[in-house]
């Protein structure tokens, strides 16, 4: 089969690999679809920690495909199941897990991050991931390469969901980039009040209005916590998302959140360099709650791919290229370039 596979060089090849066989209680499924996202060009950079220096692996982890193979002895996942992978493997037994946060697992696996993913032909799921819950039957008639934005929908569900977000607030994205670009769209399709997406790109900000942004901004115009008031009436916004890992953004996001304002922190900045400055009294005084989330779980995984069944064409917009496997390479300097939202790279033999 082909694979894109990371080589004990530290970057990415496209290179023959055989076919893989499932063994008892496994599955082997035929790739179809796999997103690419900022985790992926990490991983191309050499700079993620579950690919140290000499590691062989393929990543790949927004999977959509079929199964090819059932040895699972679970009747769910016959031959000819189009199938979802919910990515991150919880052990269930840790203190995380028994605390409802299974993506935080201390014994943590991950497909395409702790063994092979899905930049191949084939991927054999193993058994604990099965047994874990992580494999998701695609709904009826979706497009399994609209399918493969499911992992990235559950992860801003996640990020959004302490926010409590709804009609009568102001919604604050600080990116627009596909995360921000998926927090606006399931802000407008729950009906929040007013969304205000603050983006350095003129292209980016177009793109945002076109997928009903409110209120776009350029952060460089000004203080953006002051662009953010003149626009809501001097009260600033109800909720921020921060998608994009700025260490400046994150001291604006407190400084333009309202009264009782809540704020989620989604982008991680890069290792070592995660401190910022930060007012404390505008989170006393305002009574600001300040969230985190990383990643997903099988229940957000499961959400996002109910919502893609029944709204497709709601995200179907952010992917903006596809390239066949053979072709990775391009496909991986398109989603460096900017230029495209979301890319996808489609398996050389199932489509």
């Amino acid at each position: 089969m082909l694979a894109y596979e990371f080589q004990s060089d530290s970057t990415l090849h496209v290179t023959e690999r055989p076919d893989p066989v499932a063994g008892h209680g496994e599955l082997l499924v035929d790739l179809v679809s796999n997103g690419i996202c900022g985790t992926d060009l990490k991983i191309a950079r050499g700079e993620h920690r579950f690919f140290p220096p000499g590691t062989t692996r393929i990543p790949g982890h927004e999977s959509v495909g079929i199964v090819r193979e059932n040895r699972s002895g679970d009747g769910r996942y016959e031959p000819g199941t189009a199938v979802a992978i919910a990515p991150n493997i919880s052990c269930g037994k840790c203190r995380p897990c028994l605390r409802g946060f299974q993506n935080l697992c201390e014994n943590y696996e991950s497909f395409g991050l702790t063994f092979d993913g899905g930049y191949a032909d084939r991927a054999v799921v193993p058994a604990s991931t099965i047994a874990n819950g992580n494999l998701l039957v695609v709904p009826d008639g979706l497009d399994l390469t609209v399918a493969a934005l499911t992992e990235p929908i559950a992860a801003v569900l996640r990020g959004l969901r302490p926010l409590g977000v709804g009609p009568d607030d102001t919604l604050l994205i600080c990116g627009a980039g596909p995360i921000g670009l998926i927090a606006l769209l399931i802000a407008k399709h729950r009906g929040v009040g007013k969304v205000i997406v603050s983006q350095t790109s003129p292209k980016r900000r177009e793109v945002a209005a076109q997928l009903g942004a409110d209120v776009t901004i350029d952060p460089r115009e000004g203080d953006l916590s002051e662009q953010v008031r003149a626009v809501t009436d001097g009260n600033g916004a109800d909720a921020v998302v921060v998608a994009t890992p700025k260490a400046s953004v994150f001291a604006d996001a407190l400084k333009s959140a309202a009264v009782g304002g809540r704020i989620n922190f989604f982008a991680g900045l890069p290792s070592g360099k995660g401190e910022i400055p930060l007012d404390a009294n505008l989170v006393h005084y305002g009574e600001l709650i300040v969230t985190g989330s990383t990643a997903n779980n099988n229940a957000d995984c499961q959400e996002a791919l109910d919502l893609l069944g029944s709204q497709p064409e709601l995200f179907s917009p952010l992917i903006t290229a596809t390239y066949p496997l053979d072709q990775a390479d391009k496909a991986f300097d398109a989603a460096r370039g900017g230029e495209h939202l979301k890319v996808i790279i489609t398996a050389r033999e199932n489509v």
